[in-house]
C-alpha cells in the first residue's frame, strides 16, 4: 500500500499526439489523492469520505453513492429550515477544508420537494459567496426526480431514450441475425425498462 501511495509523479500535457509544439509541465510529486483511473482509487476514495455523512447526520439524512452525495433536510418551520440548511453547509465546508477537498459548486444543486398545491419556501441557498442553483428536477442515483416527486421527468427521459433504441434496432434489423438483434435489445432497450422497476 505504501508503494502505491508514495513516490508517484504526474505532469500536464497539452496538445498531445506527438506534436513538437506540445506544452509539458514539469514532473511534480503527488502530495494528495490517488492515481486517477486506478483499480484501488474508488475504494480508497470511499474510505476517505466515509465520515462525511457523520458530520451532518444529526441535522440531515445523508446519502452517499460513489462520488455522489445528497443531504435530505425536512422541517415544517420556514425559519428553522433555512437555519438548518446554512448550518449543514457550514459543517460540510469545515469537513472539506479539514480533508483538503473542495466542493464543486457547479455540480451542487438545491431541490425543493413540494406538493402540487404548495408554492414552497422562497429562499436562496448559498455556499460561501456563491449561489447554489435551485433545480426543478435532478438525476438522483439513476431515476430523475422533480420537485413534486412525480414520474413525469423520468418517463419523459425514458421515452426519448427508448425511441432512440427502437430506431437503432429497426435500422440494423435487415442486416443482422436474430441473436444479434436480441443482444442489441437487451443492451440498449431492456436495461432502460428494467432499471428501477423493482424499487
Amino acid at each position: 500500500m505504501e508503494s502505491y501511495l508514495r513516490n508517484r509523479y504526474q505532469r500536464v500535457n497539452i496538445n498531445s499526439h506527438n506534436n513538437p509544439n506540445d506544452c509539458l509541465s514539469k514532473w511534480k510529486e503527488v502530495q494528495h489523492g490517488v492515481p486517477q483511473g486506478s483499480i484501488l482509487g474508488p475504494l480508497l476514495f470511499l474510505i476517505y469520505i466515509n465520515d462525511l455523512s457523520k458530520s451532518v447526520s444529526d441535522k440531515s439524512s445523508p446519502i452517499l453513492l460513489a462520488d455522489d452525495t445528497s443531504f435530505i433536510i425536512a422541517n415544517r418551520d420556514e425559519a428553522e429550515f433555512k437555519f438548518k440548511i446554512n448550518e449543514i453547509f457550514n459543517e460540510i465546508n469545515k469537513w472539506f477544508h479539514s480533508n483538503l477537498l473542495m466542493l464543486n459548486k457547479d455540480k451542487t444543486y438545491f431541490l425543493k420537494f413540494l406538493t402540487k398545491t404548495d408554492n414552497g419556501i422562497n429562499m436562496l441557498v448559498s455556499f460561501g459567496n456563491r449561489k447554489i442553483v435551485t433545480a426543478q428536477s435532478l438525476k438522483f442515483l439513476g431515476p430523475i426526480i422533480g420537485t413534486t416527486l412525480t414520474w413525469k421527468n423520468h418517463t419523459g427521459e425514458l421515452t426519448s431514450r427508448m425511441n432512440k433504441a427502437c430506431y437503432a434496432i429497426r435500422s440494423i434489423k435487415p442486416f443482422m441475425s436474430l441473436d444479434v438483434l436480441r443482444s442489441t435489445y437487451f443492451l440498449y432497450a431492456h436495461v432502460l425498462l428494467y432499471f428501477c422497476a423493482r424499487s
